[in-house]
């Protein structure tokens, strides 16, 4: 099967590898739910997205058997396909961006992996509002103290990139880099300038470029 790297991005938290781009008919089929009820709505969404916005960040796959199964953007590639089949896929998803999951890379969760990061971050404040403790969240769901903290600080995000997170445009690392910029404008001015394909150093870094930038032309 041949592929194409492209760049780097940041993938499932601190983790990073190429991006590749492969032919639709590289991945897996997809079977069950997702054509159904509200996963259906779900794609349909997405797919409303993706014809207008293109997609915003890679699929995560592994490689078995010469075909990518998706880990973490089924409801994406399904939305791609329902798009080709109506024939408006644009033609920069011909070929679609995806990013292997390494052999020996365990995800820190497996119950997080088995919800949708709208489904994650629900959870995880409906929970803590309810006045479960942060140690009885993490040990329900099998993460970290520090993710679960994490996830509840996903509040301070602006309305656009929360729904960005929870259609799985960004991940939990981007989300976190985002959420620590104080003012919700401003998440979404670094992100229109940095785009869902920066790393969560990225972000920081052209938070922080124009403060330099405008302290130097003071000194001056």
């Amino acid at each position: 099967m041949k592929v194409h790297a492209h760049n780097k991005c940041a993938a499932w938290g601190d983790r990073t590898a190429s991006t590749k781009t492969a032919p639709i008919e590289a991945f897996a089929p997809q079977r069950g739910k997702i054509f159904q009820g509200s996963w259906l709505a779900d794609v349909k969404l997405l797919q409303t997205s993706i014809e207008k916005f293109g997609l915003l960040s890679p699929l995560v796959v592994i490689e078995t058997h010469g075909k990518l199964h998706v880990v973490d953007g089924k409801k994406r590639l399904a939305a791609i396909r329902r798009l080709r089949f109506f024939g408006k896929l644009p033609r920069h998803l011909v070929r679609i961006p995806y990013i292997i999951l390494k052999d020996g890379v365990s995800l820190e969760s497996p119950v997080a992996m088995l919800l949708t990061n709208r489904e994650l971050y629900q959870n995880v404040t409906v929970a803590h509002q309810k006045g479960e403790a942060i140690d009885a969240i993490a040990k329900r769901l099998y993460l970290p103290r520090k993710s679960v903290r994490e996830i509840l600080n996903l509040c301070r995000l602006s309305p656009r990139l929360r729904r960005y997170f929870f259609e799985g445009n960004l991940n939990l690392a981007q989300a976190k880099a985002f959420s620590a910029i104080p003012r919700q404008i401003k998440q979404d001015e670094v992100f229109d300038q940095v785009g869902a394909f920066a790393s969560a150093d990225d972000i920081l870094k052209a938070v922080k470029a124009p403060a330099k930038a405008a302290s130097v032309a003071i000194a001056a």
